[in-house]
């Protein structure tokens, strides 16, 4: 996944790199959910541990809500939405995207 991680000591352990996609981010809220994930009691199978981990490192790196992008930030998202498996859902299964046509683009800017 891209944590290399040792031990060192009976309780600490020392991060020595984080995944390229936290390059801008805090790696260290990451780790936190993903111990609390494992602490939680459940022990999903493998397949099932890597996607939480995947989804937990993007959810970390991704633009946040008033964040404020370049032009060109927003062409390469553009441009790596294209290349999704599922360009049309967030990983929870939410819209990314939504069709409006031309009438309801009237309706609310009071055309109609």
């Amino acid at each position: 996944m891209g944590f290399e991680i040792e031990a060192f000591g009976v309780n600490t352990y020392r991060v020595r790199s984080v995944p390229a996609i936290l390059a801008d981010q805090d790696p260290h809220q990451v780790l936190h959910l993903l111990l609390q994930d494992s602490e939680s009691g459940k022990l999903p199978g493998v397949q099932t541990i890597e996607d939480k981990i995947l989804r937990r490192v993007c959810k970390a790196a991704a633009v946040k809500a008033g964040q404020i992008l370049s032009h060109t930030e927003m062409q390469g998202l553009i441009h790596q939405l294209e290349r999704c498996e599922n360009p049309h859902t967030c990983p929870h299964g939410r819209p990314i995207m939504i069709h409006l046509s031309n009438k309801q683009l009237e309706k609310e800017f009071g055309r109609t």
